[in-house]
């Protein structure tokens, strides 16, 4: 009840459609473009592909691992499809990530939360050859993404497996700079404030973090609604499913809210 309220809210309070009316040209760039595909920018066949083939996958993995799950939360054995279509981004969705891989052209892509490999894949097509780094807590899920991520030929990817926060700091030295982050790994209030101020320190002029599940809980609503007051977030974008964070240090203050 709460999710469909704020759904509700979120839809009356919507100001923007594919850009029109956004002043800053940076941004309805982002809007107009990136979000709502102007250019009409297709994801590659083999990668929708492979996630068509994984939501039709009967493989079995284990479900547990640290963290709360985004989407759906199962216990026990899961199916490969199962998780892909319940806790995976959609193909709307993966499109989006490639699209903004593709547009912000990043140093270096920094994901946490692998899940089964399919949002890194949009991530990794996006920008090829480019160094991603990743995070997955749970070692079935994690042994599955590695298989894939070599039968799918991107060998830039670079799984960490184990508990997020242990992670972000063995990476300390090796991501910063121009950074695309995309974070789906632990849908709680504290963990998500920690994570992205170790993202803003790690960040150089510029960077954009997508988060994903912006109201998955109350906890990780807070924890949006504190993030876009931060004075490093420059600009914020809404989409309700997932949220976009602009950090680039020239930017004017703006929030928005878009029906994506």
């Amino acid at each position: 009840m709460w999710r469909i309220l704020k759904y509700l809210a979120h839809q009356f309070y919507l100001k923007h459609r594919n850009g029109h009316g956004i002043h800053s040209p940076y941004l309805f760039e982002v809007v107009h473009r990136v979000i709502f595909n102007a250019s009409g920018t297709r994801v590659p066949d083999p990668i929708s592909d492979i996630h068509r083939k994984l939501r039709q996958d009967g493989t079995f993995l284990e479900s547990g691992g640290p963290g709360a799950p985004s989407g759906v939360s199962l216990k026990g054995k899961q199916t490969v499809c199962s998780f892909a279509r319940g806790a995976s981004v959609s193909y709307k969705y993966g499109a989006l990530l490639y699209r903004c891989s593709r547009w912000f052209k990043p140093q270096v892509i920094l994901e946490l939360g692998t899940g089964i490999g399919i949002s890194t894949l949009y991530l990794a097509s996006g920008s090829p050859g480019i160094p991603l780094h990743t995070i997955e807590g749970n070692r079935d899920r994690a042994q599955f993404s590695t298989g894939l991520f070599k039968r799918s030929g991107f060998p830039e990817v670079q799984l960490h497996v184990g508990e997020i926060e242990k992670g972000l700091a063995e990476l300390t030295t090796r991501v910063g700079g121009r950074m695309l982050v995309f974070m789906d790994g632990n849908h709680r209030y504290e963990p998500t404030i920690r994570y992205l101020r170790w993202i803003l320190k790690q960040a150089g002029e510029e960077a954009v973090v997508v988060m994903d599940d912006l109201y998955w809980s109350r906890g990780m609503y807070r924890a949006w609604k504190e993030v876009i007051a931060w004075p490093e977030v420059r600009m914020s974008i809404d989409l309700f499913h997932m949220g976009v964070l602009l950090l680039r240090r020239d930017l004017h203050k703006v929030d928005l809210k878009v029906n994506f």
